[in-house]
C-alpha cells in the first residue's frame, strides 16, 4: 500500500483531516504564513474531527522562524482548577481520578495558544483564520470513518449526554460515515473568538458559560482558573543524530523519552544494523523500555519538578544505559499507562522557510464527555492523567500541568528544518518517532516509506494492565517474529495496517532542491496537499 507523495516548491500541509489540509493550504497560498496555516488546521480539525481534539483540549507546537533562524517551542495546555487537590478528589469517593466527568476536566489551552501564534507570527487578519472552521461547524460537514467508528464505540456516552446527542444522533442512530452534520452551538462559539480574539474564551462570555456550567454541575473548574491560563514560550529540547539535530517538544509532553532514546540507539551503532531485522527490532524496543523508565520518573509539569536535561540527555550518560540492555534477551517491563489514543497532529511549511509541527487533543475520545451548555465545546479530560498517590512524580496539585502525552519533533540538517513528524497513539508517541526518524536517517527511506514501513509498538494495551506487549503489525516476517518470542519478548500479533500502531504524518524539505515533500499514513484518513 503506497500512497502518493504531495510535492511542491512553494509550500506543504499534512494534517489528519482532507478539509483540514486544504484549509491551510488556502491560507498559505493567502500569502499567510507556517503559523496562520497551524491556527486554519487547528480549528477546523476541531470541527470535523471533535472525537480527537478541539477548543475545549490542549495544543502543543514546534516553530522554526526562517527570519529568526531559530526554533521556539509554545506549550498550549492547561493547568488543573485551583481547587483540585489529592483531599478534594478522594472526599469525593474517588480512588483515582475518572476517566470522565467533571473531576478529570483542566483548563482548556487550545484557543490560547492560537492567539500567541497570531500575535508573534501572524500574517492574515485573525478573523480570516477561524472563519474556514466556522463554516464547516455551521453549514456541515460529511463524517469521516474515523469519526463513524468513534461514534459507534462510545455510543452509550453519546446517547446518555443530551448535547452531544443533539448532534450526532437521528432516528435512535449515531451519524454514519458520509452523513452531514451541523455543530451550531460550536459555530456561534467560534463566531465570538474569531470577533473578539481569543481573550473571549477565557476572560469574556464563553468562560461565563464555562464556569456556570461547572458551578451547576458541582465541578472544580472556575472562571478564575480560565482567567490566570496562559500558554507559555519555551526552548524545544535537542539532541545531534548522525549529524542532524532532532527537536522534540519537551516537559510537561513525554518528547524527552523520544530523545534519551535516540542517544542510546547512537551509542549502540544501530545505525550498522541492518534494516527490518529481529536484532535491529530487539535492540529499538530495550531502548524503548530503558528511556520509558526515565520519562516515568522525570516527567510532569517542570514548573513543580525541574528536570535536569544536560544530565539524562548527556551522551555519556546514554553510554552507560546501555548496559541495561542485553543482546537476544527482552528484559522484564511493567510500563505504566496505555499505548493506544487519539490525536490530531498537524505539519506546515511555507515559501519563506517557515515550519510549523503541532499536535492537539482532547485526550480520550470526546474527552471528559462534558460538553458546555449551548456552546458545543467538548472539555477534555486530561486530568485523569494524574495521580492521587502522593509520593508521585504526577500527583494531582493545584495549577499544575499534567503529563502529557503529545509530542511533536523537528529534524534539522545544520540549522535548516528538513523533517516533520507526528502521530496520534497516546503513550507510544515517542517509539513511533524512534521507528519513522530512524527509518529515514539510517536506511535512507523517503518520508512515505517511513511511514508506510511495518510498526511495533511495545507496552500495556489497556489502563491498569501490567503485561506489556510487543504488538507487531502482520506484516512483519513470521521468522522475524519467532526469534523474538525466542529472546523473551511477548509478542502480540495484530493487523497489517494496525491503527493501534498510531496514525503518523510527516513534511520533508530536499535541503538541495528546496521541494517540499508530505507524508501520511494509510493507517489514518491524513491528507497531505502542496503547491
Amino acid at each position: 500500500m503506497y500512497r502518493p507523495m504531495a510535492m511542491g516548491t512553494q509550500g506543504v500541509v499534512v494534517s489528519a483531516h482532507p478539509l483540514a489540509s486544504l484549509a491551510g493550504l488556502d491560507i498559505l497560498k493567502k500569502g499567510g504564513s507556517a503559523c496562520d496555516a497551524a491556527i486554519t488546521i487547528s480549528a477546523v480539525l476541531g470541527v470535523v474531527q471533535p472525537h480527537k481534539c478541539g477548543i475545549g483540549g490542549d495544543a502543543f507546537y514546534l516553530i522554526y522562524s526562517a527570519q529568526q533562524d531559530k526554533m521556539f517551542f509554545l506549550n498550549g495546555s492547561g493547568r488543573s482548577p485551583l481547587k483540585a487537590s489529592i483531599d478534594t478528589i478522594s472526599e469525593r469517593g474517588y480512588k483515582r481520578l475518572p476517566e470522565r466527568g467533571l473531576m478529570a476536566v483542566t483548563v482548556p489551552g487550545c484557543v490560547d495558544s492560537w492567539g500567541e501564534l497570531w500575535h508573534r507570527f501572524g500574517v492574515i487578519p485573525f478573523k480570516e483564520l477561524i472563519q474556514p472552521a466556522v463554516n464547516f461547524a455551521s453549514e456541515g460537514f460529511p463524517v469521516c470513518r474515523e469519526l463513524a467508528v468513534a461514534l459507534h464505540k462510545k455510543q452509550d456516552l453519546i446517547m446518555d449526554n443530551g448535547n452531544l446527542s443533539q448532534v450526532f444522533i437521528s432516528n435512535g442512530q449515531v451519524a454514519k460515515m458520509g452523513q452531514v452534520v451541523r455543530l451550531k452551538n460550536l459555530a456561534h462559539t467560534l463566531e465570538i473568538i474569531a470577533k473578539k480574539g481569543t481573550e473571549a474564551f477565557y476572560k469574556g462570555e464563553i468562560s461565563q458559560a464555562i464556569h456556570q456550567y461547572m458551578l451547576r454541575n458541582k465541578g472544580l473548574l472556575t472562571k478564575e482558573d480560565l482567567e490566570l491560563h496562559s500558554s507559555t514560550w519555551g526552548e524545544p529540547l535537542v539532541v545531534t543524530y548522525g549529524g542532524y539535530n532532532i527537536y522534540q517538544t519537551p516537559p510537561n509532553t513525554q518528547g524527552l523519552a523520544a530523545l534519551l532514546a535516540f542517544n542510546i540507539i547512537e551509542a549502540l551503532e544501530l545505525q550498522k544494523m541492518k534494516c527490518n531485522t529481529p536484532e535491529l527490532i530487539h535492540y529499538l524496543v530495550e531502548t524503548k523500555k530503558v528511556a520509558y523508565q526515565y520519562r516515568d520518573q522525570y516527567i510532569t509539569d517542570p514548573d513543580f519538578v525541574p528536570v535536569e536535561y544536560d544530565i539524562i540527555l548527556d551522551k555519556q550518560f546514554a553510554k552507560r544505559l546501555c548496559q541495561m540492555i542485553y543482546p537476544n534477551q527482552a528484559a522484564d517491563d511493567e510500563s505504566g499507562g496505555r499505548i493506544f489514543g487519539d490525536t490530531g497532529y498537524f505539519a506546515v511549511a511555507d515559501k519563506r522557510g517557515n515550519v510549523v509541527s503541532a499536535i492537539q487533543s482532547n485526550a480520550d475520545p470526546f474527552g471528559s464527555g462534558c460538553v458546555v451548555d449551548e456552546t458545543g465545546i467538548i472539555l477534555q479530560n486530561r486530568g485523569t492523567s494524574f495521580s492521587l498517590d502522593p509520593s508521585h512524580i504526577n500527583r494531582l496539585e493545584p495549577f499544575k500541568r499534567s503529563f502529557h502525552p503529545l509530542t511533536a519533533s523537528i529534524v534539522t540538517a545544520g540549522k535548516s528544518p528538513i523533517i516533520a513528524l507526528g502521530t496520534s497513539g497516546g503513550d507510544s508517541q515517542p517509539q513511533i518517532h524512534l521507528q519513522v526518524l530512524s527509518n529515514i536517517l539510517n536506511f535512507g527511506y523517503n518520508i512515505q516509506e517511513a511511514l508506510e514501513a511495518p510498526r511495533w509498538i511495545h507496552g500495556p494495551t489497556t489502563f491498569g494492565d501490567h503485561t506489556a506487549y510487543l504488538n507487531m503489525e502482520g506484516r512483519f516476517p513470521i521468522e522475524i517474529v519467532g526469534t523474538l518470542e525466542t529472546w523473551g519478548h511477548h509478542v502480540r500479533m495484530i493487523d497489517d495496517w494496525a491503527e493501534e500502531a498510531g496514525k503518523a504524518l510527516g513534511i520533508f524539505i530536499d535541503p538541495q532542491t528546496k521541494v517540499y515533500y508530505g507524508g501520511t499514513d494509510p493507517r489514518s484518513e491524513g491528507y497531505a496537499a502542496a503547491w
